[in-house]
C-alpha cells in the first residue's frame, strides 16, 4: 500500500473519467470499486472493508458490493452526505446527517453498485481499524484500506 498521492482528482473528474463504464476501471478491478474511488475524492474520511479491500490487497475474492467503515465525527457525516445523494441512483433515499448519527449502517445504490456504509463500526472501531491500514491510488483517487488481517476479521465476525 502506498502513501497518499499529492494530487488525487476532483471527484467530477473521477467520476467523468470512471463514468461506470466496465473497460474504463483500472486494473480489472469491479466497477463498484470505483464508488470508494469517488467517495475518496469527494473527501470523506473513510475506510473500505470487506471483499473489496481484500481484492485491493490482492486475494482472489468476488466482489460485489463496498463496505466503507465512516470516520465518525459530523463534518465527515455532512460530507459522506453529500457525497451519497451525488453517488446515489436514489438521492432523496439518504438519510439526513441526523440519521446518519444514529444509523448502524446505510447503504446507498449507486451505478457502480451498492455501497454500505457502516456508521456503528466507525463509532466503536475507527481508531483501531485505522492504526493497520494503508492507501490505495485507484484511478488517481487515495482510498484508505484496512489491512488484509482486519478486513479477514471482519469477514469472519460479521459472516461475511
Amino acid at each position: 500500500m502506498s502513501s497518499v498521492p499529492s494530487s488525487a482528482l476532483t471527484a467530477r473528474r473521477l467520476s467523468e473519467r470512471v463514468s461506470g463504464v466496465a473497460g474504463s476501471v483500472p486494473s480489472g478491478l469491479p466497477v463498484v470499486v470505483m464508488a470508494a474511488a469517488v467517495l475518496a475524492a469527494e473527501q470523506v474520511s473513510f475506510l473500505l472493508v470487506g471483499s473489496a479491500a481484500l481484492r485491493l490487497s490482492g486475494e482472489p475474492v468476488t466482489v460485489g458490493d463496498v463496505d466503507v467503515v465512516i470516520e465518525p465525527g459530523e463534518p465527515n457525516l455532512g460530507q459522506l452526505r453529500e457525497a451519497l445523494i451525488r453517488l446515489a441512483i436514489r438521492p432523496d433515499e439518504i438519510p439526513a446527517v441526523h440519521r446518519l448519527r444514529e444509523l448502524s449502517v446505510a447503504t446507498a445504490i449507486t451505478c457502480y453498485g451498492p455501497v454500505d456504509c457502516m456508521l456503528e463500526r466507525g463509532r466503536r472501531d475507527w481508531d483501531r481499524l485505522r492504526q493497520s491500514a494503508g492507501y490505495v491510488t485507484v484511478a488517481d483517487a487515495p482510498v484508505l484500506v484496512a489491512s488484509a488481517a482486519d478486513a479477514w476479521a471482519l469477514r469472519r465476525r460479521f459472516g461475511k
